[in-house]
């Protein structure tokens, strides 16, 4: 189990370890990406009525759904991802002993996250926003313990709200203000990101591909970066 207010460890019949099995496809298009200079393409994928799908990055969740990231990467180094759950709690993600220890990535592999065998989260708390904190390095870095992280203030009360014109075209829930983000340089990190993310670039772009199910992260190589990830529940 996750030490989150949202995210715990589920097994649920699928294979979780990577280099993954090829996506399935979205409507109108692969989501298994060509090679690109891009460092790492993200699909969020969920699995309903035994269906595994890939999902939009602004799609606000229910508590119950199980999903699961797909990391195609281009980069060489290691992944480590960490998470401010809606109660302002922190927890290591990835990796950990639950969603697997080996998080070394190489060009040209699908990785999942969790990456243990038939791992997937389930989505649980308070509706909100959970923050994950995606942080790549060429070098492999000192990970935090769960115990070292702690609530660093209040948490924000935004919920997440629906897109009407996207709900009446779609009948799908969606939030504009979810998805990847880039930090500011001036953002202030967590506490317990700081001893090994305080350097990190955070000169990176986004951009979309395949629809609005696979998102591209494009930045430097060479040191360490650094960015989040916005996950909608309700």
């Amino acid at each position: 189990m996750i030490a989150s207010s949202l995210l715990s460890v589920v097994l649920l019949g699928l294979t979780g370890l990577g280099p993954a099995t090829p996506a399935p496809p979205a409507a109108g298009g692969d989501v298994a990406a060509k090679a690109t200079p891009d460092l790492v393409e993200i699909t969020l994928e969920r699995k309903k009525n035994g269906r595994v799908e890939p999902m939009a990055t602004g799609h606000v969740f229910e508590t119950g759904d199980v999903i699961r990231m797909r990391l195609n990467s281009h980069y060489l180094g290691y992944l480590y991802v960490m998470n401010q759950g809606t109660s302002g709690r922190f927890s290591t993600v990835f990796p950990s002993a639950d969603t697997g220890s080996d998080n070394r990535v190489l060009p040209d592999k699908q990785y999942l996250v969790p990456a243990v065998d038939e791992g997937w989260f389930e989505v649980q708390g308070p509706a909100g926003f959970d923050v994950l904190y995606f942080l790549l390095s060429p070098t492999a870095l000192a990970t935090p313990t769960a115990s070292s992280f702690v609530a660093p203030g209040p948490v924000s009360s935004m919920k997440p709200r629906c897109n009407d014109r996207i709900f009446r075209a779609r009948g799908e829930c969606m939030d504009d203000s979810a998805g990847p983000a880039a930090l500011p340089k001036e953002t202030e990190l967590p506490a317990p990101l700081k001893p090994i993310a305080g350097e990190a670039s955070r000169d990176i772009v986004f951009s979309k591909k395949k629809g609005d199910a696979t998102v591209t992260v494009a930045g430097p190589q060479a040191a360490p970066m650094l960015y989040t990830f916005r996950l909608a529940h309700q």
